[in-house]
């Protein structure tokens, strides 16, 4: 079996699921579409699209468009991520088993659907081809409602996400050891809203409750949120750690209590749900996040807060602070979660089972990967 896989650059969100592709195939390719950003860089990434061998390169000519061409005509699986429409056009021709790795399409508004340049991009990429053998892999809660509402059968939409390595839970972490730890990851900027972060740790510290709160990453908020806490007099409970590499904001996850997660419906997909809850962290996350809906069960293996609703991530994130064997639950819940159901082994095993078994699914799979993509809308959750 051959199986490529095109997208935007290789990195290290996408890099185990990658290697389990490899492993379950006789030929795994990456055609990396282009260069990594500066500024993810600048975030701590590695550029890794010259690190491994079945890494190929579309963007510096070091690959030719035969090739591309041929692993188009030619693979048994394809998925495409961020690449050029023609690719997926190509491919569609012969009709082979092809997959769309789409985050949701309308991230600032559904109302965007009437804009004729999304409309024309979503009908080249996807409507053009919804009687062929075309699947989207949802890496969004809200990717199925939103190819709904353009026509393409929510029949077709699976589960997916990304799977980034995760280290297992360090033990007894979480067993009444004070100062409590709050981790939040991501760049400062103001859909991913760390001020809402900050303001719940102010009101932490108004009700008494010993916590710190590390920031890890850099933004255009940066400097207003040290002023903030600054002025409420939280220097040595509020940390801003800057940026640093994956494996050290894992190690950081490792040692946090709670993580945070609170962006708002511009959040794709969210890796750091996955990684956090890998590590072993009790976590409390916005409705809005991408990847909440497939991977926390409410009050089960994390607890969920209605974005928006202010007051309910406050009342939360105290109980959490207060209850440490709540924390230990959802901890130990939220890592099993991942270790057995949703990880990059599990992904690429189930797709390259839907496709030997003529693209249908396996219906024995209650949850995780490949399981049909419910259609859920913006206010899907409710307090």
């Amino acid at each position: 079996m051959i199986i490529t896989f095109f997208s935007y650059f290789m990195n290290h969100h996408q890099l185990p699921l990658c290697e389990e592709l490899k492993k379950n195939s006789d030929e795994f390719y990456f055609v990396a579409t282009a260069p990594i950003p500066e500024d993810r860089l600048q975030m701590g990434y590695e550029d890794l699209n010259t690190a491994y061998d079945f890494v190929l390169r579309s963007y510096d000519g070091s690959t030719s468009e035969e090739r591309i061409a041929e692993l188009l005509e030619e693979s048994d699986i394809v998925i495409f991520g961020n690449s050029p429409v023609r690719y997926v056009e190509h491919r569609m021709k012969f009709n082979k088993p092809s997959f769309l790795y789409n985050e949701r399409c309308f991230k600032k508004g559904t109302w965007r659907r009437y804009i004729p340049k999304i409309r024309n991009l979503i009908k080249r990429r996807v409507l053009n081809f919804k009687d062929k053998n075309l699947y989207v892999l949802c890496a969004s809660g809200f990717a199925s409602a939103d190819l709904k509402l353009m026509g393409f059968s929510e029949e077709k939409c699976l589960k997916w996400g990304y799977f980034p390595q995760v280290n297992a839970p360090k033990p007894h972490r979480h067993q009444g050891k004070k100062p409590v730890r709050i981790l939040w990851t991501g760049r400062l900027i103001d859909w991913k809203h760390p001020d809402d972060a900050l303001q719940a740790a102010v009101n932490l510290h108004r009700q008494g409750i010993d916590f710190t709160l590390d920031f890890i990453g850099i933004g255009k908020m940066e400097r207003r949120l040290k002023a903030v806490a600054k002025n409420h007099k939280l220097q040595e409970k509020v940390r801003f750690q800057g940026s640093m590499s994956p494996s050290e904001v894992l190690e950081n996850m490792q040692k946090a209590d709670i993580f945070l997660m609170t962006s708002d419906f511009n959040e794709g997909w969210g890796a750091v749900v996955n990684e956090s809850m890998g590590s072993g962290c009790a976590v409390l996350a916005s409705s809005a996040v991408g990847s909440v809906p497939f991977l926390i069960n409410d009050k089960q293996n994390g607890l969920i807060y209605q974005y928006g609703n202010k007051e309910d991530f406050e009342a939360k994130l105290r109980i959490l602070s207060e209850d440490a064997e709540l924390r230990k639950k959802l901890g130990e819940n939220a890592f099993n979660t991942i270790k057995n159901d949703y990880n990059a082994r599990v992904a690429a095993y189930r797709l390259v089972e839907f496709v030997r078994n003529g693209c249908r699914l396996n219906e024995t799979y209650e949850s995780g990967p490949m399981t049909k993509a419910p259609v859920l809308e913006n206010r899907w959750y409710n307090v």
